[in-house]
């Protein structure tokens, strides 16, 4: 990092001269090449930024929603094997009444 610095420096020490930029057709400007190396980087900076925020807040979103899905199937897996253990009772119950009746 330091020497990207370093060799930044040593770039806008020789190129300072002015540098026509078009912004839209019809609409330029004239500044010195470190100013627009400044802004650049700043504007760079700034779009990374909210770009991480960004990411961020969708992946916290997406944690909370995976974290709600895991406690709805821990729910219904609990309710299934309620269902399971009531329908397996059911089932001896009447096999045994069956038996009776054929013999």
């Amino acid at each position: 990092m330091f020497c990207l610095a370093l060799l930044t420096v040593f770039f806008t020490l020789e190129n300072t001269a002015a540098t026509t930029v078009n912004i839209f057709p019809n609409v330029s400007t004239s500044l010195p090449l470190p100013v627009l190396m400044l802004c650049s980087a700043g504007i760079g900076a700034l779009v990374a930024w909210f770009f991480a925020g960004w990411s961020g807040m969708l992946r916290s979103v997406d944690a909370r929603e995976l974290e709600s899905s895991k406690q709805r199937i821990q729910e219904l897996e609990k309710i299934a094997s309620n269902r399971k253990n009531i329908l397996s009772f059911g089932k001896f119950s009447s096999t045994q009444n069956v038996d009776k009746d054929v013999a």
